[in-house]
């Protein structure tokens, strides 16, 4: 079980990201979505949480604590898949560059 602390500061983190975007704070029950926010700091730890949540924000038009909670998975392989894609654009743009100036 993750420490209370590092529950908090989870769901303090997407309250802060949530008002930046939409101008209003969450409705959030803190006491209940604290347990939700424990799953992910075990499933994934606190910095991978981070990073998903800023990720979330940026790719999402619309944003939710649920979804986020319930969908970190799919979230996760989401942004994992872009990094790879960058990865292999690089490589074939570094491939084609090296294959023109033959």
């Amino acid at each position: 079980m993750a420490e209370r602390k590092d529950r908090m500061a989870l769901l303090s983190r997407y309250s802060k990201l949530h008002t930046a975007k939409y101008e209003q704070k969450p409705s959030l029950n803190l006491n209940v979505e604290q347990w939700a926010a424990d799953g992910l700091v075990e499933s994934y730890g606190m910095s991978q949480c981070y990073e998903l949540l800023d990720y979330y924000f940026s790719v999402a038009q619309e944003t939710s604590w649920n979804y986020f909670a319930y969908n970190a998975e799919k979230i996760l392989n989401g942004k994992l898949d872009v990094e790879q894609d960058i990865r292999e654009r690089q490589q074939r743009r570094a491939k084609a560059k090296e294959w023109l100036s033959e």
